[in-house]
């Protein structure tokens, strides 16, 4: 199975929502924390949230209808 970066964010809730609206819409979501890596301090730490390259173009179109990008 391949996956593909779709959203990341410092911000918990953010990533809550993101997860939320993709998981409503039947899209499983994978999800690395690199908040608590040794290279947090030096990168800044963050959330990514991964899917199946297949629903890439699905999630992408759903975060972008409600507004999770900047």
């Amino acid at each position: 199975m391949k996956t593909t970066l779709i959203f990341f964010s410092i911000s918990d809730l953010k990533i809550t929502t993101a997860r939320h609206i993709l998981a409503e819409a039947g899209i499983e979501t994978f999800v690395i924390n690199k908040k608590d890596t040794i290279y947090a301090g030096i990168l800044g730490g963050k959330v990514e949230v991964y899917v199946r390259q297949e629903d890439e173009e699905k999630a992408n179109k759903l975060l972008v209808e409600n507004e999770m990008f900047d």
